[in-house]
């Protein structure tokens, strides 16, 4: 009976317990051992505060008749009690046995004051704080890190070195590649870890890590209060805004680009857009002017995650001007047109530049051949570029001729209509999923400039045929009246008119922006 009761007392103050854990919000792992045990660490201070609280209430409230204050005799009342073994306990690791009365009571807690009548500390009080102290002393401490991915490095291996054994950096591993690829890591990128005294060895275990692959992520891994490994990923929301650049060309086109900070890919998407009408080697001078308003996708903190599509772009060489607008169709085709409605990939007919950036380094026409030796005729124009630049399709056709071909090496062919081709060759490679029959747009990437077949130098060789005959690519203008009208026309000058309002507005607020920055 009496086993039956202190077993139900032990239970009742088990129950208790934990639920003093979710009151104080602690993690159970922390505050018990393997066993549900209490640790020592809790147990020793557990007891030297209740023996605090018994002495500082001694000297309120006293029982004229016990001499005992009141908040012991809830104590007291409590150890009385059939079964409470729990209580009996801590009350007898507090309380001195001398202070012990002949009827179980407390006598006064005189015991506690020194010889001025102050509380003092017991002296077992004072011996089971130093037990808590030697028992934090002895378990190894929470520690904070940040690791670092080397050259070769895996994340299991640098967590390994950071501490942890290796079967817990294999289950942080995989948690992290639940939101990774960690095929991505690079060196250089860093670990944010928290290591904490693991439960059943005296090593390390991981309490938390954060990694961010890139300023749009972050990844968590984290122990739960049983003790279990979780992640998450936290992305930053990223909104579509509009940005306007006035770039005034001084030097090279990237060069000045960049000055007037246009990004890279809005830079060669202008250029590429441009040259359905401009030369970019002969017909650019000094004090020339590109204008773009173009999409950009940003975090609220101001990152740039990505651009996306050319609005507007203008550009003013002399005193010509080129202005070209992006417009959806009501039947929802995308094109852009120039201010009069007309489609600049198809009313221009082919690009006067199928090749990203480079210059004209032969023209069309007689010329003594680099390789052989002597004069022959040069029936196309060769545009020197560095190796791996972009090649496009000159025009809307079909893939005729892909592959080896001779003296030209790695070559292309387009057929446009039934009089029209045009021809690519020394290509270091081609683009993906070009082969013939394969249909392609005009401005598609289709390959890039190499030195394949005879050649001395990377670059493209480009030819256009009529009727299988190869002439001066200057010399042939294809027209196709593709022009917006009716609806579609007015609809598309009302909304050019709202771009171009935009366009000056967005370059205000950049020179607010700049000013206010200074």
């Amino acid at each position: 009976m009496l086993f039956s009761a202190g077993s139900a007392a032990k239970a009742t103050a088990q129950v208790a317990l934990e639920r003093a854990i979710d009151l104080l919000h602690l993690k159970k792992r922390h505050v018990l051992t393997k066993d549900n045990r209490l640790r020592l660490r809790y147990l020793v201070s557990g007891a030297a505060g209740l023996a605090l609280v018994v002495g500082l209430h001694a000297g309120g409230q006293i029982d004229p008749q016990t001499g005992i204050g009141s908040e012991t005799q809830l104590i007291v009342s409590l150890d009385q009690q059939d079964g409470n073994e729990t209580a009996s306990q801590i009350l007898s690791m507090i309380v001195p046995q001398n202070a012990i009365g002949e009827t179980g009571g407390l006598f006064s807690l005189d015991h506690f004051r020194d010889d001025h009548g102050q509380i003092r500390r017991d002296r077992e009080v004072i011996k089971s704080m130093e037990m808590m102290a030697e028992d934090e002393s002895s378990s190894p401490a929470a520690e904070e890190k940040t690791i670092e991915i080397g050259q070769g490095d895996t994340l299991s291996e640098i967590l390994t070195k950071a501490g942890l054994g290796n079967t817990e950096s294999q289950l942080v591993t995989s948690e992290v590649g639940r939101h990774f690829n960690l095929r991505g890591l690079r060196p250089g990128q860093k670990f944010k870890v928290t290591l904490e005294p693991a439960e059943t060895d005296s090593g390390y275990q991981l309490s938390a890590l954060s990694f961010t692959p890139d300023p749009l992520r972050t990844i968590e891994v984290q122990r739960d209060d049983n003790g279990n490994l979780t992640s998450r990923i936290d992305e930053k929301q990223i909104e579509r805004r509009q940005e306007s650049r006035l770039v005034s060309i001084d030097g090279s086109v990237y060069g000045s680009a960049d000055k007037a900070n246009l990004p890279d890919r809005i830079t060669a998407n202008t250029i590429r857009l441009f040259s359905y009408a401009v030369d970019f080697q002969r017909d650019i001078h000094q004090g020339d002017k590109m204008e773009v308003m173009y999409d950009t996708y940003k975090t609220e903190d101001g990152y740039l995650a990505k651009t996306g599509d050319i609005i507007f772009a203008r550009m003013t060489l002399g005193d010509k001007q080129y202005a070209f607008y992006r417009y959806e169709t009501l039947d929802g085709q995308v094109d852009y047109f120039t201010e009069d409605g007309k489609s600049i990939r198809k009313s221009a007919g082919l690009m006067r530049t199928p090749v990203a950036y480079g210059r004209v380094s032969s023209g069309y026409g007689m010329r003594r051949h680099p390789v052989l030796g002597y004069s022959k005729m040069h029936k196309g124009m060769d545009f020197a570029a560095p190796t791996g630049t972009k090649i496009f399709a000159a025009g809307d056709g079909v893939i005729e001729r892909a592959g080896r071909y001779s003296s030209y090496g790695n070559y292309i062919r387009i057929r446009h209509n039934s009089k029209l081709s045009t021809a690519y060759a020394h290509l270091s490679k081609y683009a993906k999923g070009i082969h013939p029959g394969t249909r392609v747009k005009q401005g598609q990437l289709i390959g890039y400039v190499g030195t394949t077949g005879r050649s001395t130098g990377p670059h493209l060789h480009y030819e256009v045929m009529v009727n299988g005959v190869q002439v001066n690519p200057k010399s042939v203008k294809v027209t196709v009246d593709n022009s917006l009208k009716g609806k579609e026309l007015k609809r598309f000058k009302e909304q050019i008119r709202k771009l171009d309002t935009q366009y000056v507005e967005n370059l205000n607020q950049d020179k607010i922006k700049l000013a206010s920055n200074r």
